[in-house]
């Protein structure tokens, strides 16, 4: 920047795209060498007084987006707590609404690092976030250089290909350099070098090394520097190079390095082994002995051979220039002994534990380059398991994939079945699912398994056997996940690990809810709950608490779930677990809400959406958005609850959450079903079908067929109805779901009697009632009561009939539901309301003769069965 020259229009143009309102990207393409990110520095301090300047990233560099998002997020503003709680597959979205909020200015350099020839994207979470902001509002903008255009919507963006400096801008940059000649004479050179920044930088520095304290521009005679046509026809350069400029700038490099002392090119060549900036320790370690000191680096950064940088702290840092990087790499040839080196330097400089950021486990990432460009692929794995649960913990799984990828590529060619391959497939697979890909996460996990079975690794064995329990149970293959789980809870036992047999205590807890056996769930929360306050996991005792309230919550005992979903929240808020906090507010939300205290859910709705939308949860913010969509349907607000499952369903489908989408789908279809627009309800119904069976989400795909079943029932094609039914029913024995089987079977029996056939109708309605009971479905065995109750009324079997009522009405009391126990009461009176003498009668006095009526119904009843 000491040197600019030239650029006048270039930066009045980018000024006035800047100044548009309409611009969401400005890219500034070139040659290497160019200028691009020189000019790139000059609008970001001198011409972007309008906007509010939040980040610089060189991606050359390999930052990743996860890291470069959550430094960028702190940069506007989030605190470090909060941005390390964004899940990785939320950043994109959160990083973009962001953005939308200001007028922010970033700048990205070297993006070309990103694509591939073509201009394809190598890092697809970059490019999901160029289409994000592109297609957005807001008056950001984003300041890119790059050598390729990338693949991008021509929308909102202007590209400004970047020239070689005019003959006038080239002799003032050689004469702002130091270099000694007329204007015609620079003019004439800056011509032939085509104006080419970095071309005439090199020369210049030449020459005043050279030639000091008078380095004329005519002095390049003396070296063969002064023309270029004539070197075009060398024969010992054709083919190597791409244009006379290349050629040029080769050969002014070599005169350079030529004369640089041994030591100095010593040390250049195996600087080159360094993929990120070094200083001056890391430079001293490569010549070991010799006392490298920052004057060494200095003198070469004055030759432009290496680029000088400072920190915020006044460090300098070197780096190569990526056309010098290609030159002196190809110069070194064997670089073994200088990786060998890097690897001790970084070891010795690696941060222990804790640890807060990646910055933190930079060294050890560094170490894993390394090793893995010597081909010491068991150093590499073993340095990266130093810092795994940190990455997975902090959410850097694309770190993650791009780190066990390279080393799984690697064994499989090599046929590896050591338990380093098997740890990295496992470790691989992890990551995906994460990310969201169960099926590819479950093909990593079954190649890690099979090879710990055929080499005996047992702890292995148990690890894998958990991944893919969790994996199918994510896409709702519970009893399946049940299987693996249980293999892998029986060999953790046997190996004797506390920690391990929490998580799988948890996990089978939850495969058993899913499948309605709520009673052998929260034995397994019980004993994990137990185990977890035993030796001191926290998160693990909150996990336990949150899960046994779910499993309470479905057996509809809401007191006590309540008071489970309260201890986690505490909990999680103690150790700072944002996102789990969300979730538990959401929990405890829900439970309210089948108290039938909506507002109060609402409230804690309301605050699990605040988190969410602070923390950048997207995930997390639908489901908030949908609870308070169930809310407000409870409520009767159905315009308003609508909205919110719009909202849930329009988050879901921007970040790719199918089986997300599929749930919150029926939410809508709930709602227009509410409002009486069958058609419309059955429309999302089928949506939500298509989508749980292309996702192979048995459960899912069962859940939907009842919600078409339920939508045909009102329209009154009970027919129709009792197919979805039959179909739901199928399926939920075919996954051992009891609850789902008794909910499927109740529904049957509600549609036989719509069609008067009562005696049909019955028969459901009791199987359901003892599968009810069987698992401790109190909700539903009250329904199922009632629903008896109701066809038995009709067949005038009035005794029975107010048997069933009462008996459901007791439960729905025991639950705090007063509005069922309400319609149970309502119920009961109807059944006597062309008796004078009952209706009569107060209240009071009727419930209690009814309840000694029922009491005296079930002696008899028990004694005729006696009998």
């Amino acid at each position: 920047m000491d040197y600019w020259q030239g650029r006048t229009e270039e930066r009045q143009k980018i000024r006035e795209w800047m100044a548009d309102g309409n611009i969401r990207l400005i890219g500034i393409t070139g040659l290497g060498g160019f200028g691009k990110s020189t000019l790139a520095v000059k609008i970001y301090e001198e011409d972007s007084a309008e906007f509010i300047r939040i980040g610089w990233v060189d991606i050359n560099r390999r930052v990743t987006f996860t890291e470069w998002a959550r430094r960028v997020l702190q940069r506007l503003g989030l605190s470090p707590p909060t941005v390390e709680a964004i899940p990785e597959l939320s950043l994109v979205d959160v990083l973009v609404n962001h953005l939308r909020e200001g007028r922010y200015l970033l700048v990205i350099d070297n993006l070309e690092s990103l694509l591939q020839p073509d201009g394809q994207w190598l890092d697809t979470i970059y490019e999901q976030f160029f289409h994000g902001w592109l297609g957005c509002g807001g008056k950001s903008v984003i300041l890119v250089t790059t050598r390729e255009r990338p693949d991008l919507p021509e929308i909102r963006l202007q590209w400004l290909p970047l020239p070689g400096l005019s003959p006038a801008e080239g002799a003032n940059l050689l004469r702002a350099l130091g270099i000694l000649g007329t204007e015609t004479e620079l003019q004439e050179f800056a011509k032939k070098a085509e104006g080419h920044p970095l071309l005439l930088t090199l020369v210049a520095n030449f020459l005043i090394k050279e030639e000091e304290p008078n380095p004329h521009i005519s002095y390049l005679q003396k070296y063969g520097l002064a023309n270029v046509p004539q070197l075009v026809t060398d024969e010992k350069l054709k083919g190597l190079h791409r244009g006379k400029i290349d050629i040029w700038m080769r050969l002014v490099l070599d005169a350079s390095f030529n004369r640089l002392s041994d030591k100095l090119q010593r040390l250049l060549l195996n600087l080159s082994v360094y993929r990120i900036p070094f200083n001056t320790a890391a430079a001293d370690a490569q010549l070991p002995g010799e006392n490298v000191s920052e004057q060494d680096l200095r003198q070469l950064a004055r030759r432009s051979l290496l680029q000088e940088e400072r920190d915020n702290k006044g460090g300098r840092w070197f780096q190569f220039h990526p056309f010098i990087l290609v030159y002196v790499k190809q110069k070194a040839g064997d670089l073994t002994e200088a990786h060998q080196k890097a690897i001790a330097y970084y070891k010795e400089n690696a941060k222990s534990e804790p640890w807060q950021t990646k910055s933190d486990v930079a060294e050890y990432l560094e170490v894993f380059y390394h090793c893995y460009q010597l081909g010491e692929y068991d150093d590499a794995f073993k340095t990266i398991r130093l810092c795994d649960y940190f990455l997975s913990l902090r959410g850097y799984n694309t770190d993650l994939v791009e780190l066990y990828g390279k080393l799984v590529e690697t064994w499989q060619q090599n046929n590896s079945k050591s338990w380093e391959f098997a740890a990295s497939l496992a470790s691989l697979g992890n990551a995906y699912d994460f990310l969201g890909q169960s099926q590819l996460a479950i093909d990593y996990h079954q190649q890690s398994l099979a090879i710990t079975r055929e080499i005996g690794y047992r702890d292995g064995e148990v690890a894998y056997l958990n991944n893919l329990g969790n994996a199918y149970d994510f896409l709702g293959q519970s009893q399946l996940a049940i299987d693996y789980h249980q293999q892998s809870l029986a060999i953790t036992r046997e190996i004797g690990d506390p920690d391990g047999e929490v998580a799988y205590l948890n996990n089978m807890g939850s495969a058993y809810r899913s499948l309605g056996q709520y009673p052998l769930a929260i034995d397994y929360h019980q004993q994990s709950l137990a185990i977890t306050r035993e030796i001191g996991n926290r998160d693990g005792e909150a996990a336990s608490l949150n899960n046994l309230g779910n499993a309470y919550n479905f057996l509809r005992q809401y007191p006590l779930a309540i008071d489970y979903y309260q201890q986690s929240l505490a909990i999680f808020r103690e150790i700072g677990a944002r996102n789990r906090e969300a979730h538990s507010l959401n929990n405890l939300g829900s439970a309210y809400d089948f108290l039938g205290q909506s507002q109060l859910a609402i409230d804690y709705h309301q605050q699990s959406l605040a988190i969410t939308r602070e923390i950048g949860y997207r995930d997390g913010e639908a489901a908030s958005l949908n609870n308070l969509g169930d809310a407000y349907r409870s409520l009767g607000q159905y315009p308003l609850a609508i909205e919110y499952y719009q909202q849930s369903l329009a988050i879901t489908r921007e970040i790719g959450n199918r089986n997300g989408e599929a749930t919150y789908l029926i939410g809508l279809g709930s709602a227009y079903h509410s409002l009486g627009q069958y058609s419309l309800a059955i429309e999302y119904y089928q949506q939500s079908l298509a989508i749980k069976r292309e996702t192979g989400n048995r459960k899912g795909e069962a859940i939907s067929l009842i919600g078409l079943g339920n939508a045909y029932r009102s329209l009154g094609q009970y027919s129709l109805a009792i197919e979805y039914y039959q179909q739901s029913l199928a399926i939920f024995r075919e996954i051992g779901d009891r609850n789902g089987e008794a909910v499927s079977l109740g529904n049957l029996g509600a549609a036989y009697d719509s069609l008067g056939q009562s005696q049909q109708a019955i028969d459901y309605h009791q199987q359901s009632l003892a599968i009810f009971r069987e698992i401790g479905g109190r909700n539903g065995e009250a329904t199922s009561l009632f629903n008896l109750g109701t066809t038995l009324a009709k067949l005038g079997r009035k005794l029975e009939a107010l048997a069933a009522y009462q008996n459901a009405c007791d439960l729905y009391q025991v639950m705090g539901l007063g509005a069922d126990v309400q319609n149970a009461n309502n119920a009961i009176q109807s059944l006597f309301r062309k008796t004078n003498i009952w209706m009569s009668l107060p209240k009071a006095i009727v419930n209690f003769l009814l309840r000694w009526v029922n009491r005296l119904w079930r002696l008899l009843h028990t004694f005729l069965r006696q009998r």
